[in-house]
């Protein structure tokens, strides 16, 4: 094995572990390679890597990298041009339509490479270390996996193929999608409960509109997570994208199953989709994670934003104590690494675990006052009820520094910003 190099030791900062003994405190955290190698107190920390650089991290949070379960990044470069609409109205909008050609179009790969550039820096400089890339234009999964890779993301894509073909080898990490109830035919459900059956993970856009619950019944007389279950479809390798309208059956089906559910509550609230019966799906032992959607129905990749609309219309459709604020932080990172598949330790600090972390300013009023003390706490509320992306001023990615002092390190910040101005002025022009 190669040398890991020597350890990093960050001091001073509020750790929030988001381990399964939710510690939270003054600890010290020690990163050795790619890989957490120690969570504690200071001092036990310090007598285990007695020769680590010390990096002080006073005035500062530390949490766990935030996992983005949910995005299709090239539809950044279409933010704004959807307002005052909900889902099924964007079919009958034409110079959507043409977007989506224009940027399907080989001489377009180069207006979603910039755009796609530009939603994973967004989403990198506002905390997240994993996301999962659901591409809708063709190309679009490919170009974001390199896009990924070269910003220092974990990435993993989404494969549209009806046939359900094995992925030929050197495929980026991914998931077969059946996008949404009216794109199903009898083949292709027959196609994908092939592919799961022998291993392949699933992603589907499920149960988000009562529109598309209706399309599932006159097309095959059930709602679409009994379809799903009839086909063997309901696994813990199948993520069921929003899954607003299901019913106290369905939910049991989904519990029993341990599918997991991604909930877009920013996305979903615009659009009129509905609010999601989140809080049923967790008392029922759910895996639940978030992601940010689409600019177009979110117009922000940020998951501080994310986790706060998720508590606000929890509590609204449950009451005031709907979902605590520690297990909202929970689903923003163990929940999302759980229904991505990721490997054990993703999501939390813990020993052994990938060294994905966020470094938060404590020093504004937004998260002021900040009390920690053994009989009162608001560190967990300030987080999801206060903080934004904007406060991210270090993210550690795999142990390597993609952010620093709000710098972006893997990519020149004003050449994303330049080529994604360019690549919409390009765009309007072609649709207008």
């Amino acid at each position: 094995m190669p040398d890991p190099g020597p350890a990093l030791v960050l001091e001073g900062a509020l750790v929030v572990t988001c381990d399964d003994a939710s510690r939270a405190g003054p600890l010290s955290v020690a990163v050795v390679g790619d890989r957490i190698a120690a969570v504690g107190d200071p001092d036990d920390v310090r007598a285990r890597h007695p020769t680590a650089e010390v990096l002080r991290c006073d005035g500062k949070i530390l949490l766990p990298g935030l996992v983005n379960a949910h995005l299709h990044p090239e539809l950044h470069l279409l933010k704004g041009m959807l307002e005052e609409l909900d889902l099924h109205g964007w079919n009958e909008v034409e110079h959507f339509e043409g977007a989506l050609d224009v940027l399907s179009a080989p001489e377009g790969r180069w207006l979603q490479r910039a755009a796609i550039r530009a939603a994973l820096a967004d989403a990198l400089l506002t905390g997240t270390t994993t996301v999962q890339i659901y591409g809708i234009t063709r190309g679009a999964d490919i170009v974001a996996a390199e896009e990924a890779a070269a910003l220092g993301l974990h990435g993993e894509i989404t494969l549209r193929d009806p046939t359900f073909a094995p992925a030929p080898p050197g495929t980026p990490p991914h998931r077969f999608r059946l996008h949404a109830e009216e794109a199903l035919t009898p083949a292709e459900l027959a196609a994908a409960a092939a592919a799961h059956a022998r291993g392949d993970a699933l992603v589907m856009h499920a149960a988000e509109t009562e529109h598309r619950i209706a399309a599932a019944i006159q097309r095959f007389g059930t709602t679409t997570i009994r379809l799903l279950d009839r086909h063997g479809l309901l696994s813990p390798r199948t993520l069921l994208s929003h899954a607003v309208h299901t019913d106290d059956e369905e939910r049991a089906l989904v519990a029993r199953s341990g599918a997991p559910i991604v909930s877009s509550p920013s996305a979903e609230l615009k659009l009129s989709d509905g609010i999601a019966p989140i809080a049923d799906y967790l008392a029922r032992g759910c895996t639940v994670a978030l992601g940010t959607d689409a600019a177009v129905c979110n117009n922000s990749n940020d998951m501080f934003l994310e986790m706060r609309q998720l508590g606000l219309v929890q509590k609204l459709r449950y009451g005031a104590d709907a979902i605590p604020a520690e297990q909202i932080l929970r689903i923003a990172t163990r929940g999302g690494a759980r229904a991505l598949g990721r490997e054990a330790g993703t999501g939390a600090l813990v020993e052994g675990g990938p060294a994905d972390l966020v470094l938060l300013d404590a020093h504004n009023l937004r998260l002021q006052p900040l009390v920690h003390r053994p009989d009162v706490s608001n560190l967990a509320a300030n987080l999801v009820y206060a903080a934004t992306g904007q406060d991210v001023t270090d993210v550690m990615v795999a142990g390597a520094w993609r952010v620093r002092d709000r710098r972006l390190l893997s990519a020149q910040l004003d050449g994303v910003v330049a080529d994604l101005g360019r690549a919409a002025a390009f765009l309007y022009d072609q649709i207008r």
